[in-house]
């Protein structure tokens, strides 16, 4: 399953985050931890994951024809921006000029959103 981790934005619910299941027979049950979290849907090996509420979602992959098969995990973290960061490359700007400014965005564990 791809990727194992991933952080959300809560903000973002109109675009789902695509999971993509990479291995096994191709019938697989998904069940989440917390179904006040998020809404999915689940389609061949792509499970749309629709924000809803903030917190840690555990996504659990079983592969129906393969009973013998490790359940894959994944963890999703649905958080809000916890901190900003700023930079520069230039510490001061004159009057009327530009400078490019990168923003980070993390979450409430500290991981950088992409």
């Amino acid at each position: 399953m791809s990727p194992k981790y991933k952080s959300l934005y809560i903000g973002s619910k109109a675009e789902p985050f695509k999971l993509e299941i990479l291995n096994g027979s191709g019938h697989f049950a998904i069940r989440i931890n917390n179904t006040d979290l998020a809404e999915i849907f689940h389609k061949d090996r792509e499970v749309m994951i629709y924000p809803q509420g903030l917190g840690q979602l555990e996504v659990t992959i079983e592969d129906l024809e393969l009973p013998e098969s490790l359940f894959a995990v994944a963890t999703i973290l649905i958080s809000e921006i916890d901190r900003l960061s700023l930079y520069s490359p230039q510490s001061l700007i004159e009057q009327g000029d530009s400078i490019v400014i990168t923003v980070s965005a993390f979450d409430s564990v500290g991981v950088e959103f992409d």
